[in-house]
């Protein structure tokens, strides 16, 4: 897949040696403090444990590598029971690596994917801060239909919304 900086990103489902990059990628993300909901950073074993729990309930789990390393990937989660006709969904991409198209290619790859599966309906949710992430959904087909008002609380004590986004596969 070519990116819009010019590089070249491979997306491959992922394997369990994929473990300590993912977590490279996501602890950088929870550093940051503006757009992922843990705040202590994640263990090669509890990333591992949520791989094999997600593999056992039908989750696709897509990665992002440039250069033969990761730098992003996103996750689709079907839901069981009542909720089995919808999905969740999120992504995840490396500071250096924003802005590239990285995150509108994982999302159109994983739409597909809920489309094959024949989910119904995709979900997120989005801090209201992230603009860039909201822009991504919205250019994918992703509508929001709510708000949890303060629904985000930093470690600073400030807070942020927490935007609800869908995309109806099936009306």
């Amino acid at each position: 897949m070519s990116l819009t900086n010019g590089q070249s990103a491979l997306l491959s489902w992922v394997e369990k040696e994929d473990i300590p990059q993912i977590n490279e990628v996501l602890n950088s993300i929870i550093r940051e403090e503006k757009y992922w909901l843990d705040e202590k950073e994640l263990t090669n074993v509890e990333t591992e444990q949520y791989i094999e729990m997600g593999n056992r309930t039908g989750m696709h789990y897509l990665v992002a590598r440039i250069k033969g390393k990761i730098v992003g990937g996103a996750v689709l989660s079907p839901g069981t029971g009542k909720e089995a006709h919808v999905a969740q969904f999120c992504v995840f991409i490396h500071k250096d690596f924003r802005d590239s198209g990285l995150g509108t290619i994982l999302t159109k790859e994983l739409i597909e994917v809920a489309e094959k599966s024949g989910l119904e309906s995709v979900q997120l949710f989005a801090f209201s801060t992230n603009k860039r992430a909201i822009h991504v959904y919205k250019k994918c087909g992703f509508e929001t239909c709510g708000k949890l008002t303060r629904g985000i609380k930093f470690s600073n004590g400030t807070y942020t919304d927490k935007i609800i986004m869908e995309l109806l596969l099936k009306r």
